[in-house]
C-alpha cells in the first residue's frame, strides 16, 4: 500500500460526515491526560464546522464524554466517548452499553495493585475501562503488557486490551471506534453523507476501516506505520489549519 498523501491535496466537500478522535488528534498528547492543553479557538471551531455540516460532526474517543464536554466547552457535540462504550447521539441523548461491572471492578483492584509496585505508571479509572499509562515509566512496559494480558485472559468472555501510545487499556467487547461511526451513520444527520474520520493512534485504525468501508476517507495525525489511511497531517497543528480551511470553504460554498 503506498503511504498516505498530504492532506492539503485532498479536495473540499460540504457532503462530508465529520469524526474527529481527540488525544493526538484535536490536543497534543500530555504526560498525563488531564494535562492537555486545547488552543484557543478550537471549541467555537469546531461548533461552527458541526453546524455547517448540518450537524454532521461527532468526536470519537477513549475518554468520557463528560472530559470531552469539559475541555471542548461550551462546544456540546454529538459523541462517541470510552472507545463507544457511551454515546450522545444527534439529538443530545445519552447512552450506555451493558457491561460486567463486578468483573470490571475486580480488573481495576488488581491494576492498582500493579501501580502501586511500579513508580510513574498511572492508572485511569473510567466508568466502563481501566486503563495502565506507562508513559512517564516506560521500564514498566513489559511488566505492564503481562498484568493487562493476564487480566484479559482471565476475563477473555467479556474483556480484551485495547493498545496504545504507552497505554494498555482493558475494556469491554463488543464496542471500537468502528462501532462508533457505524452507529452514527445509521441516523440522521449523518446518514447518506460521505464519512471522514481523523485520528491518530492504533485505536483509530477501527474508525479508519469503517468509513473505508463505505467509501469514505481515513486521515492520519502523524507518521505512526503501518495504517490503513490514505491521507495525513504531520501535528494538531496542521490539521486545525485544515480544519480552519474546511470551515472557510463551507462559509464560501
Amino acid at each position: 500500500m503506498p503511504p498516505p498523501a498530504p492532506l492539503t491535496d485532498l479536495p473540499l466537500d460540504r457532503r462530508w460526515a465529520l469524526f474527529l478522535d481527540f488525544d493526538g488528534t484535536l490536543v497534543d498528547i500530555a504526560p498525563r491526560p488531564d494535562a492537555v492543553r486545547v488552543a484557543d479557538g478550537l471549541p467555537d471551531l469546531l461548533a461552527e464546522l458541526g453546524a455547517r455540516l448540518g450537524g454532521a460532526l461527532a468526536l470519537v474517543s477513549g475518554r468520557p464524554i463528560a472530559e470531552l464536554d469539559r475541555f471542548l466547552a461550551p462546544a456540546l457535540l454529538p459523541a462517541g466517548g470510552q472507545h463507544g462504550l457511551e454515546w450522545r447521539d444527534a439529538d443530545g441523548a445519552r447512552h450506555e452499553a451493558e457491561i460486567d461491572r463486578a468483573a470490571l471492578a475486580e480488573i481495576r483492584a488488581e491494576l492498582e495493585a500493579f501501580v502501586e509496585d511500579a513508580p510513574g505508571t498511572r492508572l485511569e479509572a473510567k466508568s466502563m475501562s481501566v486503563a495502565l499509562h506507562y508513559r512517564q515509566a516506560p521500564e514498566f512496559e513489559a511488566a505492564a503488557l503481562e498484568v493487562v494480558e493476564r487480566l484479559a485472559t482471565r476475563y477473555a468472555e467479556g474483556f480484551h486490551v485495547q493498545g496504545g501510545k504507552m497505554v494498555l487499556e482493558v475494556k469491554p467487547r463488543g464496542a471500537d471506534k468502528g462501532t462508533v461511526v457505524e452507529r452514527f451513520l445509521a441516523a440522521p444527520p449523518f446518514a447518506g453523507r460521505v464519512p471522514v474520520y481523523v485520528g491518530d493512534d492504533l485505536t483509530d485504525e477501527h474508525g479508519f476501516v469503517a468509513v473505508e468501508g463505505r467509501g469514505g476517507i481515513a486521515i492520519q495525525v502523524g507518521a505512526r506505520e503501518p495504517t490503513v489511511a490514505r491521507w495525513r497531517t504531520p501535528t494538531v497543528g496542521d490539521l486545525h489549519l485544515w480544519l480552519g480551511s474546511l470551515a472557510a470553504h463551507l462559509r464560501e460554498s
